[in-house]
């Protein structure tokens, strides 16, 4: 016997002594099915029995041997035929429950592949279970119906905004942090897109879900003040175990602290005293917000339904209690959007300044730029302004550039302590003196003059040169701006005699500075004196250099006096020159003249450059008719000689240097024209000697 599983079959084998082998399917008659040793059945759901027989030479055994094959039939497995699940779980085939050996799932009822453990189950699919007992899986599958059931796919707590509202008086108190809030304002955020018919949500006060809210989520009440925790859970109406857990804050937004009413007064200082004038309602906002507007948006509404409906906007400047002395401020955040309501009551003060009342800032103008402009501290006068009114006010004092700026509190100036004058030398500021309780004008108007009084100018003249053959010299002051006293110090800072002019007998820097009838000084004017003269030259400081191609007097100007000079040669009325080095001077006796720029005098020196003709033609007619050496200065002595030789040697002429010279002639007779040359011995009156030597041509 053999066993197989159910829709299986199976090899059934026999041996015989002698013969063939013959299988049947029933133990008696009927038709053989297959002969041979070995029989394989066709698929088999029952156990089944088998015949065999055998026959040899027309001879066939008495009896059929039985041979069974026994079929195994698995049963399918068991389990719930419906099976729900919710899509947050991320449910898989490992998921389904069935009871069996060896379960197997597939999406038929019988054949195909085994589904992955890991596959997601589909909602609304019939997934089938097989399992296998020895082998065998079972042929019948059992049949489940799988729901997946949808939750709502949550936000983080960041993506949800709080669900805000304004403080409000529904509990009689608008300060404590309690309002009202329609929760199901949250619920289509909450859904994140998914069908609210799909889904029931409920609203808890803590994070267990253990307590839901008392009310309908409607008219919910917060009970943790101005912010609170409200936890939701989000159910899948065909499956209660099927939800999602979020949570959001609920926000009382406080409203913003106002005064609820306020009197705002204004100076009636339009021209016409009929108790109405021009107001900036904007200088209002800090009155009403006790000075802190910040984040705040301020309008104002000619009545109190426009101003909580935010309609019939008035324009704050200008604005006229003719129109109206009742108006209402709405002051909302800007952030939040909640917002109260102010009664703002306009009056028109009486008060003024006394008439004709100014009080003046005067400076001088002592900065760097003589323009009338100044640096003023208005701060200076707010002391005396609000003195003129009782004391025992809350009093504060504001400057504008001109009426209308003053009476709508526009364009204010700001920096009071460090304010420069737009107008030059005088400018009119407008005063406004008003209540810093509740902007109360006491006064306004002109009452502040600001006044630069001019800086002094003037010229300083040197009316002549300052030489010291001539005596001290005057220096005047001239084209003054006005009238001023002048005070004079010299290099040292010492103070000088004199007021428009001052006398100076010394060379230095001197300085003088004018102050004015209102004690405004001028700029140092600083003047330079010079002290200039007659040069003091004289023989030694002049150096010549003769007897050469290109002769020179230099005259060293380091020690030849204080002025400033020019040089000239041979002529005290010629043309005068700075560089005191003269060239190409003939030989001879000459006249230099050193003049002072300054016009402090001329000074003369001779000097003398030693040479001699290149020719000389003795023919008598009273040019160059006799030949010596020039420019023999008195220092040398009467031994000085001259000695002329002809070509061959032979001396000539012997002759005192400085004489009237030698006429060309040799014991008594004309020579004939040739080259002639001369040794000069010169000795000073100390006895020194210089030799010069040379020639020259006799023409005839």
């Amino acid at each position: 016997e053999s066993t197989i599983c159910e829709g299986g079959s199976g090899t059934l084998s026999a041996v015989a002594s002698a013969g063939i082998i013959n299988w049947y399917d029933v133990s008696v008659g009927g038709t053989s099915l297959k002969t041979g040793t070995s029989f394989t059945t066709p698929a088999l759901t029952n156990t089944t029995t088998y015949y065999v027989d055998a026959t040899s030479n027309g001879c066939t055994t008495a009896a059929r041997t039985p041979v069974s094959l026994t079929v195994q039939i698995t049963p399918i497995p068991t389990g719930n035929t419906m099976q729900e699940f919710c899509d947050i779980e991320n449910t898989t085939i490992a998921n389904l429950m069935a009871t069996g050996t060896d379960v197997l799932w597939h999406h038929s009822n019988s054949g195909g592949t085994a589904l992955s453990a890991t596959e997601l189950l589909v909602s609304n699919t019939t997934y089938y279970a097989s399992q296998t007992i020895n082998g065998c899986e079972s042929i019948s599958r059992l049949a489940v119906n799988v729901l997946v059931h949808k939750t709502v796919v949550p936000l983080a707590p960041t993506e949800i905004a709080p669900l805000e509202v304004c403080d409000s008086m529904t509990d009689g108190d608008d300060t404590n942090g309690l309002a009202q809030f329609n929760l199901k304002d949250k619920e289509t955020t909450l859904l994140n897109g998914s069908n609210a018919s799909d889904f029931n949500v409920s609203y808890y006060t803590d994070a267990a879900r253990s307590m839901p809210i008392p009310t309908a989520p409607e008219v919910f009440e917060n009970t943790v003040p101005n912010q609170q925790t409200i936890y939701v859970r989000i159910e899948n109406v065909m499956n209660a175990t099927c939800y999602t857990d979020v949570s959001f804050e609920v926000l009382v937004n406080e409203l913003p602290t106002i005064q609820p009413s306020i009197v705002f007064k204004n100076c009636d200082e339009d021209g016409v005293p009929d108790g109405f004038t021009d107001f900036n309602l904007n200088e209002a906002n800090a009155i009403i917000t006790n000075g802190n507007s910040n984040g705040l948006n301020i309008t104002y509404h000619p009545s109190i339904v426009d101003a909580n409906q935010k309609m019939a906007t008035i324009n704050p400047v200008p604005y006229n209690n003719q129109t109206s002395s009742l108006i209402y401020a709405r002051v909302e955040n800007v952030n939040t959007g909640c917002y109260r309501v102010s009664t703002i009551n306009l009056e028109v003060s009486t008060t003024s300044f006394s008439a004709g009342f100014i009080y003046e800032l005067e400076t001088c103008d002592d900065d760097a730029d003589i323009d009338g402009l100044h640096t003023f501290d208005l701060t200076d006068a707010s002391t005396p302004f609000i003195n003129e009114f009782p004391t025992g006010q809350n009093l504060s004092v504001h400057y504008y550039r001109n009426l209308e700026e003053a009476q709508l509190e526009s364009n204010e100036i700001l920096n009071t302590t460090n304010y420069i004058n737009e107008t030059p030398f005088s400018q009119t500021v407008y005063v406004r003196v008003e209540s810093d309780d509740n902007g109360g004008c006491f006064g306004i108007g002109p009452h502040l003059l600001l006044t630069v009084h001019p800086r002094p100018e003037f010229e300083v003249d040197q009316s002549e040169p300052f030489c010291l053959s001539d005596g001290p010299v005057t220096l005047n002051t001239f084209n003054p701006n006005g009238l001023y006293t002048y005070n004079w110090k010299d290099a040292n800072g010492i103070a000088i005699h004199g007021n428009t002019s001052a006398i100076i007998d010394t060379e230095g820097v001197y300085t003088v500075v004018a102050t004015s009838a209102e004690n405004c000084e001028s700029f140092p004017v600083v003047f330079e004196v010079k002290a200039s003269g007659i040069s003091d030259i004289d023989e030694t400081d002049v150096t010549v250099l003769d007897f050469s191609d290109n002769n020179t007097i230099t005259i060293d100007a380091s020690n030849i006096g204080i002025g400033d000079y020019e040089f000239a040669l041979d002529d005290a009325f010629g043309v005068f020159q700075d560089a005191p080095v003269f060239n190409n001077v003939s030989a001879g006796m000459h006249t230099i003249y050193v003049r002072d720029k300054n016009g402090c005098g001329t000074k003369d020196v001779s000097a003398f450059v030693m040479g001699f003709p290149k020719f000389f033609t003795p023919n008598g007619d009273g040019y160059n008719d006799t030949w010596n050496v020039k420019g023999i200065s008195n220092e040398f002595s009467q031994n000085s000689i001259v000695s002329i030789y002809d070509r061959y040697g032979k001396l000539i002429k012997q002759l005192a240097a400085g004489n009237s010279g030698w006429n060309g002639t040799f014991n008594g007779q004309q020579l004939t024209t040739d080259d002639y040359w001369f040794v000069c011995n010169l000795v000073d009156d100390t006895g020194k000697t210089r030799i010069l030597r040379g020639h020259f041509s006799l023409i005839r």
